[in-house]
This record gives structure tokens, sequence and C-alpha cells, in this order.
């Protein structure tokens, strides 16, 4: 697993897709490399990670957010069934790992308001896309 404040390089990031399973991401960066570029880890972006583990005493938060951040950095431009998808199972991991309903409904919202691709920001959904994209207006794809 990386250390926050690691870089995820496109190789890296199919070895950490293989290893949690997620044979489709792999595949996904397989079939087109060169749409992708390196990203950091962040743990769970915008948050004190360490803090809130412990807050929300859920000890494996930094891995569960890795997994959230390999669904969003690779998940399909404009898919917000697939975006759906990696957001609850987050939401069902950090239940799962030891948070309250509230705390686990809250960092799901949490992801679902500041995730959205639209955003453009380094966690949006689609963030490692190599496709440049403007501030509120989203990924802009090459023709």
């Amino acid at each position: 697993m990386p250390q926050i404040g690691e870089i995820v390089t496109t190789e890296r990031a199919i070895e950490l897709c293989e290893h949690y399973g997620f044979n489709h991401l792999a595949e996904r960066i397989e079939d087109n490399p060169d749409h992708f570029k390196e990203w950091e880890f962040d743990g769970c972006s915008m948050t004190p990670t360490e803090v809130v583990s412990d807050l929300i005493k859920v000890p494996s938060l930094t891995e569960i957010c890795l997994r959230h951040d390999l669904g969003y950095a690779y998940g399909n431009p404009g898919n917000e069934e697939e975006r759906l998808l990696v957001d609850k199972k987050f939401q069902n991991e950090l239940l799962d790992g030891g948070a309250s309903e509230f705390a686990a409904k809250a960092m799901f919202y949490a992801v679902r308001v500041g995730g959205k691709e639209e955003l453009c920001l380094p966690f949006s959904w689609s963030f490692a896309r190599m496709y440049p994209c403007k501030l509120g207006v989203g990924l802009i794809l090459k023709q």
C-alpha cells in the first residue's frame, strides 16, 4: 500500500488494482495506458486521515480511502452509475471497518458532493485521466 504523499504511477496502479481485485480497472488502464497520468495518494482527500481514523474508529481508513481513490482515479468519465457503486462500496467498507452509521453516511455524502467530475478537483471522478479539464467544466476528452 502506498504511503500518504507517495506518487502512484500507472504501473503501480495496475498492481494495486489487481491486488484489490479491481481487474476491470487494471484492464482499463492496460488497454489505454496513455489515457492516464500518475497521481499523489493523499489518504482521505481534504481530511487529516489519521485523526479522522481515530475519531470514527476505523483503523483501516487509509486503505479504504486508497481503494476508493483507485475507483475514482480510473473511473469511466461521465459514468455516474459506476461512481455511485464506488461510493456505496466506500460507505459499506466504512461500516464494516467500524464506523457508525452516521459517520459512514456523512463520508458517503461528502464524496458524492465533493467528488463530482465537473468540479475538476485533484480527487474528482476520473482524476487520473491524462486529458486536461477546466475548473467547473469537467474533462475535455480528445476527439
